[in-house]
């Protein structure tokens, strides 16, 4: 009975193990390879571009906003409740145009900076899929993520990745 118990686990483990060796696992920092792409300089320099385009604008509304508000304190003194109350007013609407103007920029960066980013993410994704595919690799993991053991077995193919890409330190 012993017998049979063993050959039946045997029977239905041993095939397990043998597929599970046949597995083959990489791992890349696609933070560093997409660092070291050519494109990286003209993302930079159009990002810069544009951060600093939106500061202008937005250190001009905050100009604005400070003359007028000088003004008002100065000539505060002179004038009537209503029409204080109606200049306070219009500080309170240039201050909501302002938060406006400066939500929509930080959603206009965030939206450019995918727009910018997905050839460079599409190229190293096609070199990954290149290198998985010639190296014979079942998966291949994003180094940095929650993986808890990492065995010596699993390669790290950022070498072969940048090699496909042509990029070479």
């Amino acid at each position: 009975m012993k017998k049979l118990a063993l050959i039946l686990v045997a029977a239905i483990f041993l095939p397990m193990t043998m597929m599970a060796e046949d597995f083959k696992f990489g791992s890349i920092n696609a933070e560093e390879v997409m660092m070291l792409l050519p494109e990286m300089n003209d993302y930079e320099k159009a990002m810069t571009k544009e951060t600093e385009d939106n500061k202008k604008y937005l250190q001009g509304l905050e100009d604005e906003m400070k003359q007028a508000y000088e003004k008002y304190q100065k000539e505060k003194p002179s004038m009537t409740e209503s029409i204080a109350k109606m200049e306070e007013e219009k500080l309170v609407e240039m201050q909501q145009r302002a938060q406006t103007a400066y939500q929509t920029i930080q959603t206009s960066l965030q939206q450019k900076q995918k727009e910018l980013l997905a050839p460079m993410q599409k190229k190293v994704k096609d070199a990954i899929d290149v290198v998985g595919k010639k190296n014979g690799f079942t998966f291949i993991f994003q180094v940095g993520g929650d993986i808890l053991y990492k065995s010596e077995k699993v390669v790290d193919v950022t070498p072969l990745v940048k090699k496909e890409l042509g990029i070479l330190q």
